[in-house]
């Protein structure tokens, strides 16, 4: 067909003449009239890529051509109809999960929170703190009052929820998240008010639903982040709590014991404290309807015997303290170890103030952060317990400190006691072994030692998924002890600061839950004071 490209079926003689051929084979008869020489029907074949092909260069600098060689300017903001408003929700949630501390204090909890797998009400209460949080940290008014909005709508359904019937409470078990969410808001807020009620909150939907409907992930997480969060005031207020109770502690692992965490077994060890805290002060506070009639020695007496007998209480916790650090000594023992370049650009531990291992003062390395975070928190309960022994016992102290650590080392599968421990198959170094020190200065010195790796590894928490929930606690110990001291005020202020998560921690004055209020002179100088009577 002639005229018509590409779909002509004559020979290539008669195309280059454009005349009709009559396709006679091999050649054309119209050809042979004509005297031409016929070529034959094959095609050569062509490539060409149209979108690319140039243009004549003449015709580029005709006038119709000029606009289309001028360069067009690209807009990279949102097309009218696209703004960010869609994304608010994502940037806000990853900005909350940006908080190493909240995404350790959440592990499995938060995240499933998060995607709306624990109910409507654990969702709204994560939208609330994130929205909130991005506003305050970014100065965003609007994101703000959409946070408090969220937050007061989830105050209302929770309200309604706890004024149910106990078993209506009971079957709605995951209430424990959205609560322990809203309780992470009023911390951001200050609120004090609210975070009372969020407090009383957490023990009720405790107590309601019992420990057995904990036995699951992700709420057994959620357990201990509600432990822990209760351990706190507990502290703070001197009353015990009734997570104390042997079946609290053994009941949400039944199903699968080794699922236990270190960390979990120390707060057993915790929660057994404000109690001990309590009885104190009933001690010391007691009183008679009739005390004209009642001879002081007799109160002086009976004081002294109820403080013995609260002293072997605590003795006993800091025994059991002592074979758990055994136990994650045989276990994880080698994954710590020591870098001894020397300290450059911050202030450094005094190595004299290191009684069991003075020429090893150097940098620590840890393999994972939760092993950091075991031994911080193991420092923070050795100090409560040495703490109160030596308030109780303040005479007898040493030799009961020395008479649990004697007690955990025989019984333990570890060589008898002895303090190099450098010809036995265990070996602490280069961390305290059991019983090193009689002052609670070193373990508040070890924290900050094991946290001046935690301040350059904060990333590292979430890789793992391994749950902290105290993650600063042990610090703010740590500084109740050694803040007196100009240099290391300054070390702790420098690990801080390094992160602005944790900037300004603990600083102005003031103790971790009172922890001050009970430090005695025995305590912070026993060292001394036991290194004295042996010379």
């Amino acid at each position: 067909m002639v005229g018509v490209a590409g779909r002509s079926k004559g020979c290539n003689t008669c195309r280059r003449r454009r005349v009709k051929c009559d396709e006679a084979k091999p050649q054309c008869y119209r050809c042979i009239k004509a005297g031409f020489e016929c070529l034959g029907y094959e095609r050569a074949t062509q490539w060409r890529h149209t979108s690319v092909t140039p243009l004549p260069t003449s015709q580029l600098h005709m006038p119709e051509f000029m606009g289309l060689a001028q360069p067009i300017p690209m807009s990279f903001a949102p097309a009218q109809g696209l703004n960010l408003v869609a994304f608010e929700g994502d940037m806000c949630t990853a900005h909350m999960f940006g908080n190493f501390i909240w995404k350790s204090y959440g592990t499995l909890w938060l995240d499933r929170a998060a995607e709306g797998k624990l109910g409507i009400l654990s969702l709204d209460a994560v939208k609330a703190l994130a929205r909130l949080n991005f506003g305050l940290c970014n100065r965003v008014q609007d994101l703000q009052l959409q946070g408090a909005a969220l937050y007061g709508k989830c105050l209302r359904v929770l309200a309604e929820e706890l004024g149910k019937d106990g078993s209506a409470v009971h079957d709605n078990r995951t209430l424990v998240v959205p609560i322990l969410v809203l309780m992470m808001v009023s911390t951001i807020q200050a609120d004090r008010t609210a975070a009372f009620f969020h407090l009383k909150a957490i023990a009720k939907v405790l107590m309601l639903c019992g420990p057995e409907a904990f036995q699951q992930q992700p709420l057994r997480n959620a357990f201990e982040a509600a432990r822990a969060t209760l351990l706190v005031p507990s502290l703070f207020s001197k009353r015990r709590t009734f997570l104390e109770e042997p079946y609290w502690q053994d009941v949400p692992y039944a199903l699968d014991p080794s699922a236990k965490p270190e960390q979990s077994q120390l707060l057993d060890i915790f929660v057994t404290i404000p109690g001990f805290l309590e009885e104190s002060g009933r001690i010391n506070n007691m009183t008679h309807l009739r005390d004209d009639l009642i001879d002081p020695s007799l109160v002086f007496n009976e004081q002294l015997s109820l403080r013995a007998d609260l002293c072997r209480n605590v003795a006993s916790q800091l025994e059991k303290l002592y074979r758990w650090r055994w136990s994650w000594q045989r276990k994880f023992g080698q994954y710590v170890t020591i870098n001894k370049h020397e300290w450059q650009g911050s202030p450094s531990p005094k190595a004299s103030s290191f009684t069991s291992n003075p020429g090893d003062v150097g940098h620590l390395q840890f393999s994972r952060p939760v092993y950091a975070d075991d031994i911080t928190l193991y420092n923070a309960a050795l100090m409560w317990l040495m703490t109160l022994i030596w308030k109780l016992q303040p005479f007898q102290a040493a030799s009961i400190i020395r008479g649990c650590a004697r007690c955990a080392a025989s019984s333990s599968t570890s060589p008898c006691y002895s303090p190099p421990l450098s010809s036995h198959n265990i070996s602490f170094e280069p961390l305290s072994w059991p019983g090193a020190a009689l002052s609670i200065r070193e373990p508040a010195i070890e924290i900050c030692r094991i946290y001046d790796w935690q301040c350059r590894h904060h990333e590292q928490h979430g890789s793992f998924g391994d749950q902290t929930c105290m993650y600063l606690f042990p610090m703010g110990m740590a500084r109740a002890v050694l803040d007196p001291d100009p240099d290391y005020r300054k070390w702790i202020d420098s690990m801080l600061d390094l992160n602005p998560i944790t900037a300004g921690y603990g600083r102005g004055g003031g103790s971790i839950v009172g922890f001050s209020s009970f430090v005695t002179k025995c305590a912070l100088d026993a060292d001394v004071r036991d290194s004295e009577e042996i010379v």
